[in-house]
């Protein structure tokens, strides 16, 4: 290992304590993270048009997040490669070259007819929710090089066990949003304004985090000894794009459907609240792929993961049921998301569900990040595909029966990825003996 590097290999066995000191700072970045979203919905939704600016701020987020989320392969890909200064422009380049295809997409549906396609026939969006969705998709195109920055600046702070410094990002992230959604009105309208906002804040985030994570850049040598090819990267990270992809790629599976219900704004709407929220109470699991990725050094290691991962679920298991199973689910729509009543009584039951999710979202996470800690991730791409697939099966069938919402079988179809996802990754580490350490 390259010296003047801060890596978890020099350090003894994992302990619980360990797991915890450095999930808990995360535990709070994700939050705040997710935070942000439900914020920008609960803005949209005091508009002159909730429903329509709602379905089109949640079908262009899910759009453009299923088709750019190779943005998140960035911080596996430094934590593996990153050895040396001259790798991180590397890496860069590499990823910008990745994403230049999935933004050309992004881009016809934002500056073309094939937006007004796109947009009003597949997901079946009115003519002004239409326009709202093309402009949202060009100003959240600027996000792109924002995320592989933070990505970057997100890995070098991990590696240096510095957690707590995301978690203050993240912080700056959320207050510079709410300045945003006080300003954008000014100059925007609808689902224009989220994304916007979004935008904004994730700019400041990343700056914030680079202010800190610029001194940890430096403390690296010129160069590290084992800089990998464009081939070897593209090995590595093709199948975290794929996974990554998959994450938004099934939520844009199910909007799909669900635009083919008799109101699919309303559908769409309300989904896409529950799956914000749902996100904002579980969404720290998916920082167990970052911990397990750093963590992990040997076999032992594994059992303390696992170990540290049920307590993870049995605490969010109690979080959904407080929340959504108790009277406190009216507090949380009515009160705190300014839902109209219509808005609410669709969204409660589908939160209900929100508990099933733990267990499968929790190990899904922690298998991805063992399988990338030994470089071996063949399999992510396949439960990529599999999620997809999955939810599209889940969606196809529920619907067929009739007489269930949209939100409850978009849950449903969330949760039976997971489950896929879930059993072929278990599978793969236990061929693999359930760790193969990484070579430097």
């Amino acid at each position: 290992m390259s010296q003047g590097t801060d890596t978890s290999e020099s350090r003894g066995p994992l302990s619980l304590v360990d797991a915890y000191r450095f999930f808990a700072p995360l535990i709070l970045m994700t939050e705040l993270n997710m935070i942000s979203k439900s914020a920008i919905h609960a803005f949209l939704a005091r508009t002159d048009t909730p429903g329509p600016t709602l379905a089109a701020f949640n079908t262009v987020f899910t759009f453009y997040y299923a088709v750019t989320s190779a943005t998140e392969v960035m911080a596996p890909l430094a934590l593996a490669w990153l050895r040396g200064r001259r790798e991180l422009t590397h890496l860069f380049t590499f990823m910008a070259l990745v994403m230049s295809v999935p933004c050309s997409v992004v881009a016809l549906t934002a500056f073309t007819p094939i937006g007004d396609w796109f947009y009003g026939e597949v997901f079946g969006l009115g003519r002004l929710a239409t326009q709202d969705a093309k402009t949202s998709a060009a100003i959240l195109l600027l996000s792109a090089p924002i995320l592989l920055a933070r990505g970057l600046a997100f890995a070098l702070l991990m590696r240096a066990r510095t957690t707590l410094l995301i978690t203050g990002a993240t912080f700056v992230r959320l207050v510079s949003l709410a300045v945003s959604l006080f300003l954008w009105p000014t100059f925007l309208d609808g689902a224009a304004i989220g994304a916007a906002a979004l935008v904004t804040c994730m700019a400041v985030e990343t700056a914030f985090a680079w202010s800190f994570a610029y001194k940890h850049f430096r403390e690296l040598p010129e160069c590290g000894d084992d800089r990998p090819s464009y081939g070897r990267l593209w090995r590595f990270s093709w199948p975290l794009a794929m996974n990554a992809s998959a994450e938004m790629g099934v939520v844009f599976t199910i909007n799909l459907f669900l635009g083919r219900l008799p109101n699919p704004e309303l559908a769409l709407a309300v989904f896409g609240v529950a799956h914000g929220l749902v996100g904002l109470t579980l969404a720290p699991l998916r920082n167990l792929a970052h911990t397990a990725q750093t963590l992990v050094n040997q076999l032992a290691d594994v059992r303390v993961i696992i170990e540290f991962s049920a307590h993870l679920i049995v605490f969010g298991t109690l979080a959904c049921m407080l929340l959504f199973n108790t009277p406190l689910s009216d507090v949380v729509l009515n009160d705190l998301m300014g839902l109209q009543p219509e808005l609410a009584a669709a969204c409660a039951p589908a939160l209900g569900l929100a508990n099933l999710m733990c267990v499968f979202w929790a190990f899904a996470a922690l298998f991805r990040g063992l399988l990338a800690n030994a470089r071996t991730t063949g399999a992510l791409a396949l439960t990529g595909g599999l999620r997809i697939g999955t939810s599209a099966l889940v969606c196809a069938a529920v619907l067929g029966l009739g007489g269930v919402s949209g939100a409850i079988t978009g849950i449903m179809a969330w949760i039976a990825s997971y489950a896929i996802e879930t059993l072929v990754t278990w599978r793969r580490l236990k061929k693999l003996g359930w760790y193969v350490p990484s070579k430097p």
